[in-house]
């Protein structure tokens, strides 16, 4: 069996590059949250466990036809075409594509901190991050 191949970035993004993203992103998150408040509110928390399985892209066939639905939907494909990866709306987490010493990465932030300062493998995930600079 034939191992499935990654989809390329679209780009990388400094360090730098990311932090300047931050004030706009908040923004987009906080009215991210809300809308998905909002859709909870719409359709119980029943309805809400399948959207945590799937709450990285906010999407569920069953919600096709929701006006919030389809607003996170427009959201998510925002930041998407920003180039960074929502992780987490709850939480928000995001991650940006980003080389590191000649390597593939994920350069994470998470609403709550002043700026990006953590990244972690691309199988790793939020519980691997590592602090980029070391004290």
């Amino acid at each position: 069996m034939r191992k499935r191949r990654r989809k390329p970035f679209q780009r990388y993004f400094t360090v730098g590059e990311a932090n300047a993203l931050l004030p706009e992103l908040r923004v987009k998150l906080l009215r991210l949250q809300a809308m998905l408040q909002r859709l909870r509110e719409e359709y119980g928390e029943k309805e809400m466990e399948l959207l945590r399985l799937e709450r990285s892209n906010g999407k569920h066939p069953e919600w096709g036809e929701s006006n919030v639905a389809r607003e996170i939907h427009k959201a998510v494909d925002e930041l998407h075409q920003m180039g960074v990866y929502i992780k987490d709306i709850d939480q928000g987490i995001v991650d940006f594509p980003h080389l590191r010493e000649g390597r593939e990465v994920m350069l994470c932030w998470r609403l709550g901190e002043e700026r990006v300062q953590y990244y972690h493998e691309l199988d790793a995930g939020f519980r691997g991050r590592k602090p980029l600079w070391e004290d």
